[in-house]
């Protein structure tokens, strides 16, 4: 059975916000220019020949003021239209080379700026803030440079698949006309969610001026993709701030043709630019079903799978990382009661050692990570373990290798251990702890950096982390940009959420982690045993950041156990975070993933387990690998 595409799970918002399409508004009462209906064949580039002419390379001179009208000495024919903004400058004395005497410009003065209201052959009529320092003789202009356009759309009822292939074409298409720098505007995006306004109040203005304060915005696309008569439809206002009336008001049905649309995905961070012909990624492949699941096949249009384990018992936590020392791929995983340590060697599991002390410890391995704490190239496991009972709780404790066995390197830690790449290094060589509370299990908006001091973890430094995180089902990438480390980590309900520092930039609309098979109970503090308070707690599967597709960015791969097999994949695309569910073909619930980075492709690892009892304490679980080029 193959990877089958699925359809691309909606995200809450999806970073993009444009004018789609020409319909007038009969309730916008407003200033809006309402654009003219383009032809059906081409709504997509008439929208963008809309916001073009928003940004001409335009300069001319005050002619007249009176009051805050202000009349210029540019119109249609400079490529002037109404709702244009331009900026207001007075010259200043000239700047000359003190050897040459070469006239190098002229001092400015910023006056403001000016928006243009009715526009004649030859002159434009504007108006400017009551107060303005404007007299004839200033100079308005549009900077020749790129004007940065911050686009914010929403989704509601669409697919996603619809969603990007059409903001694609308008992002594209903006990048080309050389007058536009396209920024995704994501966090904002998040913000007016977590504020509680809806797509269509912020397409009237609502919290539009505190959004563009407060991230610095200038001029602002906003766009929201919904169904009306059972096809895809997008409502859309462009805004010159701090002015909240939008310059263009239109609505349009995307059309057929990029609905259907053939699209290559791809990551890259920073400003996007069109995607660069090349050869095709794994992340490519994976989108495009070409995993061959069920026969572990090397079929020439799939990507061959092979078993490289296979146990009787349910894998509810694994890591797989590359040693600094000798560069030989490790892979630690337990069943709640043991912990074994592999090498991958020829695609093969090869034993180093196994870690028992069931009979001593109480509780339930819940956690576990490879980690190089000590700086020697050699791994330690970073391991959580919990018991319901409130005299036990929660026990973190480290291992170390010494003559090929476990050693316990540090026991019965109070905090929620968890290591992160926190350099990009590949290894995980620094660990954080949050702290563990009998009401709510996670400290909420709490975690420290510590470090390793003989046998013991000293805490060292407070990381920022937003009050929503939870130090499982986490992890560090560079999703964000090459030179960033963002967190990407599953809150209580089940969201993937993308944050820098405590700033959320993403958070999808669709379920992840889950499965049920690693749930906690809590017993609440200050309950009775006739009377307990119980609650119970998802240990969530931990994300993996791997660069799918060679160009510096890494994707993020979880488990997405609401639906049997399926695996979320969040990735950079050219409408910012894109978030698609791949049905893998795998019958089992996958817990865990892995990868071990490589040129050309990466190798990926799932742990698939298929539970035989309803109480799922029984069950055989596979470990597969990819192989193929």
């Amino acid at each position: 059975m193959k990877w089958q595409r699925l359809a691309v799970l909606s995200a809450p918002v999806v970073m993009l916000a444009v004018i789609l399409g020409s319909v007038s508004f009969p309730w916008a009462q407003t200033p809006a220019r309402q654009a003219p209906a383009p032809s059906s064949s081409a709504p997509l580039q008439a929208i963008v020949n809309q916001i073009v002419s928003l940004f001409p390379r335009v300069s001319g001179d005050v002619v007249e003021v009176q009051g805050t009208t202000v009349t210029l000495s540019v119109g249609k024919r400079d490529g002037v239209v109404p709702g244009l903004e331009l900026s207001l400058f007075r010259e200043g004395r000239e700047l000359r080379h003190p050897k040459t005497g070469e006239v190098l410009g002229k001092t400015e003065k910023a006056l403001g700026r000016v928006r243009v209201e009715e526009v004649a052959e030859a002159y434009s009529i504007g108006r400017v803030e009551p107060g303005a320092d404007v007299a004839p003789g200033d100079v308005a202009r549009i900077s020749a440079g790129k004007q940065r356009v911050t686009v914010v759309p929403f989704v509601g009822g669409v697919r996603d698949a619809i969603v990007e292939a059409a903001l694609t074409d308008i992002v594209e298409g903006l990048g080309r006309s050389g007058r536009i720098q396209v920024a995704m505007g994501d966090h904002i995006g998040v913000w007016v969610t977590q504020q509680g306004i809806k797509p269509d109040e912020f397409l009237e203005g609502k919290g539009l001026s505190e959004s563009a304060s407060r991230f610095k915005v200038d001029n602002l696309l906003a766009l929201h993709f919904k169904t009306v008569d059972r096809k895809p439809y997008v409502d859309a206002r462009f805004f010159a701030l701090p002015s909240t009336t939008p310059v263009v008001a239109s609505a349009a049905f995307v059309p057929p043709s990029v609905r259907t649309a053939p699209r290559e995905r791809f990551s890259s961070g920073g400003d996007r630019l069109p995607p660069q012909a090349k050869q095709r990624s794994l992340l490519a492949r994976i989108l495009g079903g070409e995993l061959e699941a069920g026969s572990y096949s090397s079929g020439e249009n799939s990507i061959p799978l092979k078993e490289i384990g296979r146990f009787a018992f349910p894998v509810v936590a694994m890591d797989v990382s590359v040693s600094p020392k000798d560069q030989v791929p490790r892979l630690v995983m337990t069943d709640g009661e043991k912990i074994w340590l592999y090498r991958v060697v020829e695609r093969a599991l090869e034993p180093e050692w196994t870690y028992d002390e069931r009979f001593t410890t109480p509780g339930r391995i819940i956690s576990v990570q490879l980690a190089d704490l000590d700086g020697d190239g050699v791994f330690e496991v970073v391991a959580n373990r919990y018991h319901p009972d409130p005299n036990v709780l929660l026990t973190s404790f480290v291992l170390g290798t010494k003559d090929g066995k476990p050693v316990t390197v540090v026991k019965n830690g109070n905090d929620i251990l968890w290591a992160v790449d926190a350099d990009g290094s590949g290894a995980k060589k620094t660990v954080w702890a949050q702290g563990f509370s009998r009401e709510t299990f996670f400290r909420k908006g709490q975690a420290h950096r510590v470090t390793l001091k003989g046998d013991q973890l000293v805490r060292d430094v407070a990381v920022r982390v937003p009050s929503s995180f939870r130090a499982t089902g986490a992890t560090l990438a560079s999703i964000a940009g090459k030179d960033m480390r963002a967190l990407v980590f599953v809150e209580e309900y089940q969201r993937l959420r993308v944050t820098v520092g405590t700033e959320d930039t993403w958070r999808s609309s669709s379920p992840v982690g889950g499965g049920s098979y690693l749930r906690l109970e809590l017993l609440k503090a200050g309950t009775t045993s006739r009377s307990p308070r119980t609650e119970f707690i998802n240990f969530e599967p931990v994300p993996v950041a791997v660069d799918l597709d060679g160009d510096g960015v890494e994707e993020v791969l979880v488990p997405q156990n609401q639906l049997e097999g399926h695996i979320g994949i969040l990735f950079r695309g050219p409408a910012g975070y894109r978030f698609q569910s791949v049905n893998s073909g795998f019958e089992g619930t996958i817990t865990a993933l892995g990868a071990i980075p490589g040129e050309n492709p990466p190798t990926l690892i799932a742990a698939v387990v298929r539970f035989t009892t309803f109480l799922k304490g029984a069950a055989e679980t596979q470990i597969i690998m990819t192989t193929g080029d």
